[in-house]
Parts: structure tokens; C-alpha cells; sequence
């Protein structure tokens, strides 16, 4: 009858063990998925005046994971005080997530500061300037470089033939990179020598030819000396 009982027993514990075998839930090993609202790049311009961007604003992102749902909250994020939209720059900010069985994802986001008139940033190697009054200098070389800190605001080197020491640069504004578009003077009364100084650009014989590769444009400005006065068109070519 012990004998019996004893069977019995090893019986009832060996099935209950292939019953507890049987229900146990496999290893998870699965990350869970992150996703970035706007994607991974983003471009944004300067402001067009310094310092007038205000601070980056995540536009959002989600964390779902097969075993534990939804775990955004969970999401911890790196970088973004970094972030400055009142400066030109490439800026990272990452995203990572676990679940709680510790599987982990992270994701990368580039935000891409810009001056839209970079296109017509470098070297312009024949260029030409006419007046009437003084005649035409040919094949000048004039470098442009676009701001740091404000949009599509360009410094110029050796405007009009004037300075190629880069003593006297001036700064000029593009208002857009379609042919047609306008250039204008940052401000009025620019020095481009010890006494010459640019007075003023004209809207009409003034524009952008090409804002795409080779760009090109066209200014008619006025400038002055103190004692002459001209009006002359500079024709900028790569």
C-alpha cells in the first residue's frame, strides 16, 4: 500500500512539472521600436536677426515595445541643450529606450542649422565691373561667405574690384535663391576703401541670374568718394 501511495506521488509530481515546463514564456529579446516626429534630419533656417531663434522644441517622439507597450515615458534624451538655432552648425541629439527586460534601442536626430544663401558662398574668379565714368575692370576675383548668425546675409571681398586685401569687406543680403531674386545692402554707406564707400544698391539691373551651380548675379549700386559719384554694375561669375 506505501509502495502504491509512493508511485502515485512521483506520478503527480512528474506531470505537474511537464505542466509547469510547458507553460513558461520564452526569453524576451526583442528591442523596442523608437520613432522620431520629423525624422531623423532637420533643417532650419537662421534667424534674420541675431540671437532671434529662441530655444530648440522637440517636435516628439514614441517608444513602443511587444511586451511592455507603450513606453515614451521611458525615453531618455541627450543633446538637446546643445541645440543653438542662433548659430550655423550641425547639432545631435539621441534617443534611447530599454524595455524591462533590458533590450535597448537608440536613434539619432541631426539638426541642421542654416544660411540659406550658402549657394553662393566661394570664390567668383571672373568677374566684371563697369561704370561710365571709369570704364570696366575684367576677370576680378571676388569671394563671398555667408553669416554665422543671420540669414542669407553674405560677406563680400574685393566688391567691385574695390579691395582684394579683405580690408574693406562689405555685407549684402540675398532674399531668395530663385533667378529674380534680390540683393540688397545690409545697411547703406558701406566702406569698401579708406574714403570710397558704397552708398546704395539699385533694384533695377540687380538680381540673381543663377541659384544654382555655377551661381550668378548681377548689382548695380551706387558709390562715392567724397568728391565723384558713380553708378556702376558688378557681374559675378564662377
Amino acid at each position: 500500500m506505501k509502495k502504491s501511495i509512493l508511485y502515485s506521488a512521483f506520478a503527480i509530481l512528474g506531470f505537474g512539472t511537464l505542466v509547469l515546463t510547458g507553460c513558461s514564456k520564452d526569453e524576451d529579446t526583442t528591442a523596442p521600436s523608437l520613432s522620431l516626429t520629423g525624422g531623423t534630419s532637420i533643417t532650419v533656417s537662421l534667424p534674420t536677426t541675431a540671437g532671434g531663434a529662441g530655444t530648440w522644441s522637440d517636435p516628439g517622439f514614441s517608444a513602443l515595445d511587444d511586451e511592455d507597450g507603450n513606453i515614451t515615458s521611458s525615453v531618455t534624451v541627450t543633446g538637446a541643450s546643445a541645440v543653438n538655432l542662433n548659430r550655423k552648425g550641425s547639432y545631435t541629439v539621441s534617443y534611447s529606450v530599454s524595455d524591462k527586460a533590458g533590450n535597448a534601442t537608440s536613434v539619432d536626430r541631426v539638426i541642421n542649422v542654416v544660411n540659406d544663401a550658402e549657394v553662393f558662398a566661394g570664390s567668383y574668379d571672373n568677374c566684371t565691373d563697369s561704370s561710365t565714368t571709369f570704364g570696366s575692370v575684367n576677370n576680378f576675383i571676388s569671394t563671398f561667405s555667408t553669416s554665422d548668425t543671420i540669414n542669407n546675409l553674405v560677406k563680400v571681398v574685393n566688391f567691385g574690384a574695390f579691395d582684394s586685401t579683405g580690408t574693406y569687406p562689405i555685407y549684402i543680403k540675398f532674399d531668395g535663391v530663385a533667378a529674380g531674386s534680390a540683393i540688397t545692402l545690409n545697411t547703406n554707406n558701406q566702406f569698401v576703401g579708406t574714403v570710397a564707400q558704397v552708398t546704395q544698391i539699385y533694384p533695377t539691373g540687380t538680381g540673381v541670374n543663377s541659384g544654382t551651380a555655377p551661381t550668378s548675379f548681377d548689382i548695380t549700386y551706387q558709390w562715392t568718394d567724397g568728391t565723384a559719384t558713380d553708378i556702376a554694375l558688378s557681374k559675378y561669375r564662377r
